[in-house]
């Protein structure tokens, strides 16, 4: 089979699961297997036509043929089956249990404690911004300076991803308040500025995946499930801003003149243009190398690629000889496979793959859907006050880095990324909501007045 054959049959499946989800399940922005349409849309779809256009994979990625791109295309398009599938099962046996009704009304009694929100919120701005300008200005200001930042003294946690985590809690306290008592001017300018500051001195994950976030939390208060037209338009001017931002952030780090900033934005358009693209728009060329470099070494891992979450936990700087979080991606990287020094990611797919094979593809992908679509179903009619609502939008958004980076994603990002929005879930379901009364969530007052305010 060829790229041709392969694009035409991904885009059928595409079009085919999307109709197979509206027909049990309903367009809204907070359905899961949509957005794992859309990601597959956009991470493999897109680059089958690319490569079919006459695009060609870095030569850093190591990809010897067209094959490889083939076989990958193949496993991607075989998850996007299981995803269906769990999508179509979870719908068909919520109708055939006759709690089609019940499942969608059902309300959480478990409710976010303010006073927990508050607390939460109040220790992220502060430690969370200290954190963002001590490790992240500091370097920032060193670089513009001329000044080597490894020079830079923050003590044993240079050696830790610690102070990084830390640092991403400032936009998330902001988010906290947001999502008790709206966005209001006050509130919208902190959120916004904390935002801007997280995505000069960060990676881009830290400040992309917040703004969604923050997006949703508003459709929650309004009991919108869908895109504003405004939106709708809005959504890929900030798309495009978020493509051409690495060159950007880079230049702000750099201290250099902000008419650089034209010019890098620029070149890096034309190296997009270019045949070879670049890592940011070859997801699909980086599965295809893991599972080619799988396959010629006879690996398959079982499941120990989650391993390293045993001891993610203890810092390097408590214990220095801790083995690398990816050590499977060190195992399988060569001379022409340079997956783990250049940053590639397998996406699920291919790390099921590596894992179990071709029966991997399938099952692990549909469990995952299996799981995400059956706590949709229970929470989609949920107002934002609820535990269960608030910890699916953290696992909903965290779907893109599962879906990017594997079933570690799943784990990281909701227990040590975002875990001061999961802890206010967790503390609140513990200490319960008795003394809860009144409406501390503001969600009685006008969304058009808040709304209006907020503009």
């Amino acid at each position: 089979m060829d790229i041709q054959s392969t694009m035409i049959i991904d885009v059928c499946l595409l079009v085919t699961g999307l109709w197979c989800i509206l027909r049990v399940s309903e367009w809204s922005i907070f359905n899961p297997s949509l957005w794992w349409i859309a990601l597959h849309a956009f991470g493999v779809t897109a680059r089958l036509i690319s490569l079919d256009l006459g695009s060609r994979s870095l030569a850093v990625i190591g990809i010897r043929s067209d094959t490889e791109l083939v076989r990958a295309g193949i496993a991607s398009d075989i998850s996007l089956i299981g995803v269906v599938a769990a999508c179509v099962y979870v719908a068909f046996s919520i109708r055939r249990d006759g709690h089609g009704i019940a499942a969608s009304t059902t309300k959480d009694h478990s409710r976010l404690n303010p006073f927990v929100g508050y607390v939460i919120s109040g220790l992220c701005l502060t430690i969370g911004t200290y954190a963002l300008l001590k490790f992240g200005l500091v370097a920032t200001a060193a670089r513009a300076r001329g000044v080597d930042v490894s020079a830079v003294n923050i003590g044993g946690f240079a050696e830790s991803s610690y102070p990084l985590a830390i640092a991403g809690f400032a936009v998330q306290g902001a988010l906290v308040l947001c999502a008790m008592r709206g966005f209001t001017r006050l509130r919208l300018l902190v959120f916004v500025t904390l935002l801007a500051l997280t995505s000069v001195n960060l990676a881009r994950t830290a400040f992309v995946l917040p703004a969604i976030l923050a997006f949703l939390i508003l459709q929650s208060r309004r009991h919108e499930h869908s895109i504003p037209l405004k939106w709708a338009i809005m959504i890929p001017v900030f798309g495009l801003i978020w493509f051409v931002f690495k060159p950007i952030s880079n230049v702000i780090r750099a201290g250099e003149d902000p008419r650089t900033i034209v010019a890098e934005v620029s070149r890096y358009f034309a190296e997009q243009t270019t045949s070879e693209g670049s890592l940011d728009t070859e997801l699909l060329d980086c599965q295809a190398t893991y599972m080619a470099a799988a396959d010629e070494q006879g690996k398959r891992y079982y499941g120990a690629t989650l391993l390293p979450l045993l001891y993610l936990p203890i810092p390097r700087f408590v214990w220095p000889d801790k083995p690398l979080p990816n050590t499977w991606s060190w195992e399988l990287s060569s001379s022409v496979r340079r997956m783990e020094p250049t940053g590639m990611t397998a996406q699920l797919s291919g790390e099921s793959y590596v894992n179990f094979g071709w029966i991997g593809c399938v099952v692990i992908p549909c469990l995952y859907m299996l799981g995400m679509q059956t706590i949709y179903r229970r929470v989609r009619n949920q107002e934002i006050g609820s535990v269960t609502h608030w910890i699916y939008l953290i696992l909903l958004i965290s779907m893109v880095q599962v879906f990017r980076d594997g079933l570690n994603s799943l784990f990281v990002f909701p227990c040590v990324t975002y875990l001061p929005l999961v802890a206010w879930g967790g503390v609140s379901k513990v200490m319960g909501t008795r003394r809860v009364q009144g409406d501390p969530f503001n969600l009685h007052h006008s969304v058009t007045a808040q709304s209006r305010r907020s503009s």
